[in-house]
Order: structure tokens, then sequence, then C-alpha cells
């Protein structure tokens, strides 16, 4: 009988090889968000590149340029909020139906969201070239620069389908395994932007000058390159899109993914709008409003560089917990997004703890007035207290969005800016009477509130199941699979996939 018995020694074999395999799980989880991550990191900095040439060409050509190229970028990207909408939709049903190796699921999600999201820009198109004049006037420019921004308006509406399509496209391949490619085509559209806008902006050999016109042609250039390569290995492989599948569109498919779409694009309008309300409130202050304007301005610039590995973690978030839970792996993908945040808050740390105690020193790069610098100072040392809780939630965020709980991520983030960030600064203008300092301390304190609701929301199990349908009791996705056959003809191993 004693041989039947468990020695010390066993137990503590049991043991060991028990931690082993738990180490080897939290090395593969890790690995997993690095490989994911780090793409997207690149595809975040293309696009900061982007941004920074066109202050850069405007900058030469004149402060009128300068203005109009920043008012039309803002009110270019609330256009573009329906197709980040629609984006995190597609990667959510695309990444769990790739999970679920259903080469039909991802096929028809693909094109049913390349439907949703032309049709949307195509709409969006022509209202914008009939009233483009009634849109900067809307916006509130000023005179001395609605004509200039007029015609960015014309030219960027124009590939207003192609920037969709671009966006969309770019999901689905990250989503479907295939975000290598996406980040080369990010890497090559970008490039081209860079160098077009320098080039038509002025002019080079044969190549006349167009002035401010340059960049916004060169940006339509670079988008629909862009476009055309991502959908070259969409309509690739065994999960191509395919002109049958989008003229084909089922209605419960499309239904579907609007239900996970519109959230997103409700919480980035009401981001924007709450930063706009931000804005003015800074203004109210009683002393050293235009300082305090400034100084945020130019923070928020600083700000950018530890915003990037956070929000490609939130992408790759999604793409990784999307495929766990569509092969059905629920502790994977919660694993899998905490191995995604504690990486991302180990990245985001170093940079943030530089700017903390060199925020004097980097202030320089940007503003030149002491009263500026000091008031700059001040706001970064206070942001970055906040960073590390920014990681990790905003990271989270990615993983619920992923998981389909977009109803969910949209509440928290209106909560963190409408019933906390707002009122706070409002109680510290008006109540408190106090100076910028109150102000940047409530958006700190708000940030670390709405990161500690997206961790609670993320420590239940109510997102897990959010891409159920409760009337079915199937996944979102499976609605796009129409009138397929059953599911053993519809689904694909692994080295299909990968084909």
């Amino acid at each position: 009988m004693s041989g039947d018995r468990a020695t010390p020694i066993d137990l503590k074999l049991v043991d060991m090889r028990q931690l082993k395999t738990k180490h080897a799980d939290i090395r593969s989880f890790l690995w997993e968000s690095w490989s994911l991550g780090w793409p997207m990191i690149m595809m975040m900095f293309f696009q900061f590149s982007i941004g920074i040439t066109d202050v850069y060409v405007a900058g030469y050509m004149g402060t009128e340029v300068l203005a109009a190229v920043g008012y039309v970028g803002q009110l270019y990207w609330t256009l573009m909020i329906m197709a980040n909408g629609i984006s995190v939709g597609t990667v959510s049903m695309v990444s769990q139906a790739y999970g679920a190796k259903s080469r039909e699921g991802v096929r028809n999600v693909a094109s049913h969201s390349l439907v949703l999201g032309i049709a949307i820009s195509g709409l969006l198109t022509v209202l914008a070239q009939v009233y483009a004049a009634d849109l900067v006037w809307l916006a509130g420019m000023p005179q001395g620069i609605q004509d200039t921004a007029e015609v960015f308006i014309r030219i960027f509406s124009l590939v207003l389908v192609p920037t969709y399509v671009m966006i969309i496209s770019g999901g689905v391949l990250r989503s479907s395994g295939r975000i290598r490619i996406a980040m080369t085509n990010s890497a090559v559209a970008a490039t081209v932007n860079v160098v077009a806008e320098l080039i038509l902006g002025f002019g080079w050999g044969p190549v006349p000058s167009m002035g401010f016109r340059g960049i916004a042609w060169g940006s339509a250039i670079a988008t629909t390159l862009g476009m055309c390569l991502n959908l070259f290995y969409v309509s690739r492989g065994p999960t191509a899109a395919s002109l049958t599948s989008m003229i084909g569109p089922m209605a419960p498919c499309l239904k579907n993914l609007i239900k996970l779409g519109a959230p997103p694009a409700l919480q980035q309008t009401a981001w924007n709008a709450g930063t706009l309300v931000v804005y003015f409130l800074v203004g109210q202050l009683h002393i050293g409003q235009i300082t305090a304007l400034a100084a945020m301005t130019a923070g928020v610039r600083i700000e950018a560089l530890i915003f990037l590995p956070i929000f490609a973690f939130n992408m790759a978030c999604a793409v990784l917990t999307g495929n766990r839970l569509g092969a059905g792996d629920i502790d994977g993908a919660r694993s899998g997004a905490k191995a995604a945040a504690l990486l991302c808050l180990v990245i985001t740390v170093v940079p943030a703890l530089l700017i903390f105690f060199f925020a004097s020193e980097i202030s320089t790069f940007l503003a030149s007035d002491p009263e500026v610098l000091a008031e700059m100072t001040r706001y970064l040392r206070i942001n970055m207290l906040g960073m590390p809780f920014m990681a990790v939630g905003v990271t989270l965020s990615g993983a619920l969005q992923g998981a389909g709980d977009t109803l969910g991520t949209m509440r928290i983030i209106f909560t963190g800016m409408w019933i906390f960030r707002i009122p706070l600064i409002v109680s510290m203008i008006h109540l408190f009477h106090t100076d910028a300092t109150g102000v940047w301390w409530s958006m700190t304190v708000s940030m670390v509130i709405m990161c500690g609701l997206l961790a609670n929301r993320f420590r239940g199990d109510t997102w897990t199941k959010a891409s159920i349908d409760q009337k079915t009791n199937t996944m979102l996705w499976e609605a796009c699979l129409g009138n397929s056959p059953a599911p053993t003809a519809v689904y694909l191993d692994d080295e299909q996939m990968k084909k």
C-alpha cells in the first residue's frame, strides 16, 4: 500500500513541473503579445511621422497654411470616427472567426465591413463636396484661412472612400494573422506620403511646386496606394474577400457589425467633444489662461510619444483576445490580455520616468517663454504619474473591445470624461479658484479612475460573453455565415489558415 502513496519528493516534483508549465505559459503569452505589439508600435510611428511632415511642410508655407492644416486635420478625423468604429467591430468579429479557423467567417465579415465602410464614406464624400464651404463655416474657422481650408476639405474628401477602405482592410489583416503585411503596407504608404508631400509641396526637378495643395494631394496619393496594397492581400488566400461576398450582404451580419462598431464611434465622439470642452475650460482660468493653453498644447505633443506603444498594445490586445475567444479559450484570452498589459506597462514606465525627471529640459524643445516652460513642466510631471495606470487600463480596454464588449467600454470612457474629468475641472476652476495645476491634477485623477473602472470590468466575466447572441446562443460573427454548409465544412485546420 505504501507504494501507492505520493512521497514528499513526488509532490515536490509535481509542483516543480506545474511551476515550469506556468512559467512557460507566461513566456508564451508575453511573446505573443510582443509579436502583435511591436508591429502595431511601428504602424503608430508611421502615422506619427505623417503628422510631423504635415506640420513641417505647412510651417514653411506660412502661419495661415499651418493653421488650416490643424483645423482641417481635426475636422477630417471627425469624419473618420465611423471608419474607426467599423474597424473596431471588424477586428472583434474577424479575430474571433480567425480564432475559430472559419474561412467563410473571416471572408464574409471582411466583405460586409468593406461594404458598410464604402456606403458610409461614399455618402460623406458627396456631403463634403457639396457642403465644403458650410463645413468650414460650421467649424468656426477664422476668415483668413477659410479659402485654404475649403480647398483642403475638397481634396481630402475625394479620398474618404480609399481612407475608409484602407482603415477597415488594415483591421482585417491585423486580426487574421497578417499583421506584418499590414505593417509593411503602412510603412510603404507612410513613406510615399512623406515623400509626395515634400515633392509636391516644394517642387523637385521637373515636378512644379503645388504649394499647400501638395500636402493634400500627397496624402491622397499615399492613401489610395495604401488601400490598393491592403485590398491586394485581403483578396488573396483561403480567407479572401470577394465581389460575390460583397454584393450579397446579409442583414444580420451588417446588424452585428453596426452593433459592435457604433459604441466605439460614439465613444470617440464623446472623447473628442470632451477634449474640446477641457480646452474651453482651461481658457476660463482666472489667471494664466494663455500660458496654460500653450503649455497643454505643447505637452500633448510630448505625451504622444508615450501614447504610441499604449494604443499599439490596445489594438494588439484586441486581436489576441478575439483569437482566443474564437477558439473557445476564455482562460487564454484573460491571461493573454494580462500579459499584454504587463508588457505595455514595462515599456511605458521607462519613457514616463524620463519625461518626469527631465520635463524641464524636454520642454525647452517646444517652448521658450519662461512661464510656459514652467507650466509645461508641471503639466508633464503630473500627467506622467497617470501613465502607468493608462498603460494597463487602455490595454485591457483593447481586450474588452476584442471580446465585443464595446458598449461597456464606451460607458466607462464616457463616465471618465463627462462624470469625472469635466466636473472635476469645473470644480477646481469655479469653486476652488485654482490655477492650471488643479486642471492637470483633475486630468490625471480622472484617468486613474477611468483605468480603474476598465480593470474592474476586465476582472468580471460579462465581457467574455459580449460576443454571444442571446437569442441564438451563437457568436456574433457566425451571423455572417449565412446559409453555409455544416460547420465541419466551414472550418479549416491551422496549416490551411496560414496559407
